[in-house]
């Protein structure tokens, strides 16, 4: 037995506040049954009201639970792109006690298809499931024992919370998190690898696309089917121009009144500048990897954003 809504959960700290108001305007306008919950590490008063009016304009329920920014201090995150919000996913079971399945989501997400699947899935006894990453980092797969196509993405896990609750799982995942024996570049998800290894169901890569041209050999190789994108790493789409950013920012345009500011740090604006820097030199040097790159934004773009627009336009008038 499961619940029948679909419950998407995110969570985030003030710095990723445009993701989440995104993620839910995304996916409420491709699935407009759905309610959410946000995990609140440190959101600002002017943040969460923010998404109060946002429930109010969509007309949908957006629950909001608070967590001390305390909780994970103790815990590193060795990833510069990620703050200890990335932990908030290991709460969920515990903060739930009466839910049986949600579906959490990074907040880096925007939805472009039906998530219904998710909701109805047969899950039996697996913890989880989730997208294989399309191309885990080597070092992680050794540090967590598993192979290539097995080794998944968190950013969107379908949860059975009461076999995570009985598996204890956070408690699971922060002992492996705190062993400095076995130092782990993903973190969480990383744990998440280890726990649960040989125990996961494995969904279509099309719930999880990364919006990153990198990850994709060649146009051949991009997805022909896409549910939800994943803005991985420093692809931020409130920060810059990035792949697969003109889908995100239709639906921000969506909610542009309600929007945060935008922010850039120095640190953003010294990433940005060389990643440019080296673009500019490999393409000088006729590096072929970053003239791929040129041609693949340009798949992209044409591939699937281009129609994306045409059709999430015409629906809108």
């Amino acid at each position: 037995m499961t619940d029948a809504q679909l419950h998407i959960v995110t969570g985030s700290d003030d710095n990723y506040v445009p993701g989440v108001m995104v993620l839910i305007a995304s996916a409420h306008w491709h699935n407009p049954g759905a309610r959410f919950t946000v995990l609140d590490l440190g959101i600002s008063a002017e943040n969460r009201a923010r998404i109060d009016r946002l429930a109010a304009r969509l007309d949908c329920r957006i629950d909001r639970i608070e967590i001390s920014d305390s909780i994970f201090a103790a815990i590193p995150v060795r990833r510069a792109h990620l703050t200890r919000s990335t932990y908030l996913r290991l709460l969920i079971p515990e903060l739930m006690p009466e839910a049986e399945r949600v579906v959490y989501m990074d907040c880096d997400m925007v939805v472009t298809g039906d998530l219904t699947p998710l909701a109805t899935m047969d899950l039996g006894a697996a913890p989880v499931a989730a997208v294989a990453c399309p191309g885990p980092d080597k070092r992680e797969l050794a540090a967590t024992g598993t192979q290539r196509g097995e080794y998944v993405n968190a950013g969107l896990l379908v949860m059975n919370l009461p076999v995570l609750r009985r598996d204890g799982f956070a408690a699971r995942c922060l002992e492996l998190l705190s062993d400095p024996a076995h130092p782990l570049l993903s973190e969480d998800q990383s744990a998440l690898n280890i726990a649960y290894r040989g125990q996961m169901l494995y969904l279509p890569g099309r719930f999880n696309v990364y919006a990153n041209e990198a990850t994709y050999p060649s146009a051949e190789d991009l997805p022909d089917q896409i549910s939800v994108l994943h803005y991985v790493v420093s692809m931020k789409p409130w920060l810059w121009s990035v792949p697969f950013g003109e889908v995100w920012q239709f639906h921000a345009n969506r909610i542009a009144d309600l929007m945060p500011p935008r922010k850039r740090s120095f640190r953003h604006y010294r990433t940005r500048a060389e990643m440019y820097r080296r673009n500019a030199f490999g393409l000088a040097l006729g590096k072929k990897k970053h003239w791929r790159r040129i041609a693949l934004r340009r798949a992209i773009r044409q591939g699937f954003v281009a129609d994306y627009l045409r059709a999430q336009a015409a629906r809108a008038n």
